[in-house]
């Protein structure tokens, strides 16, 4: 049983031949459900921030519950952002924030502890989403049709942002031999997924085309059926 849905990974299916492969996402948490999100979300104030920006401007970056972003990374990233002239609201967790480096907010950009993800992916003024590519930020920003920037940091995330790339819904950016993802390749990233190029233009089509992803858990829906079909399986079998 996997998190990810047949319009999606359709080659994948295929290729697993006779091994038993029921998909059933993607899996999204439940913006009416209080206490779904890891931490707490900060008290900023940052969906009325969202409210205030043009529609698809503000550019959201996270790299999830568990990496901790050292002090340089998070200096480039910071001159990237502001290089890009973008808005910006960025998650920068209580725990990464002992690297010394000033990440106050500005007017055109926003930091916090924690925020509601698939909340302000759903934003209409978030136009592009740069992550660590996890499987479920992955999924997440598919389905809420935000194109990404890729910045991998371990485990299934370089295959992850991979697939991003293969999907047409994001690019990869490049580091350098320490690891480090430098101002200026971000700031060319954002330009490339946000941009008016023939790039970037294909990117926003193909992450704005979220109909497939709705598709799957509708009721019907490939994933609905597959679900359901499994559940009246293990009763039959009991």
């Amino acid at each position: 049983m996997m998190n990810t849905f047949g319009a999606l990974e359709a080659y994948v299916i295929k290729a697993v031949g006779d091994m038993e492969f029921i998909t059933v996402g993607p899996f999204l948490p439940s913006l009416s459900l209080p206490g779904m999100d890891v931490f707490k979300p900060d008290n900023k104030g940052y969906m009325k921030w969202l409210d205030s920006k043009p529609e698809r401007s503000v550019v959201y970056v996270s790299f999830g519950t568990i990496s901790v972003i050292k002090k340089q990374q998070l200096e480039e990233i910071l001159k990237g952002l502001r290089e890009s002239g973008k808005p910006y609201l960025w998650v920068v967790r209580k725990d990464n924030r002992e690297e010394g480096v000033e990440l106050e907010d500005g007017e055109n950009g926003m930091v916090v502890e924690w925020c509601s993800q698939v909340k302000v992916l759903s934003h209409p003024s978030v136009g592009c989403f740069v992550t660590h590519c996890g499987w479920n930020s992955t999924l997440e920003s598919v389905k809420c049709g935000v194109p990404t920037v890729g910045v991998p940091q371990w485990s299934d995330q370089g295959i992850n942002a991979k697939l991003v790339e293969m999907w047409g819904t994001g690019v990869r950016s490049e580091v350098n031999k320490e690891g480090v993802l430098k101002g200026r390749e971000l700031r060319r990233c954002l330009e490339v997924v946000t941009g008016e190029g023939e790039s970037g233009v294909e990117i926003r089509r193909a992450g704005i085309s979220r109909d497939g992803a709705h598709e799957a858990v509708r009721e019907g829906g490939s994933s609905d059926v597959n679900l359901k079909a499994f559940m009246e399986k293990i009763a039959i079998n009991d």
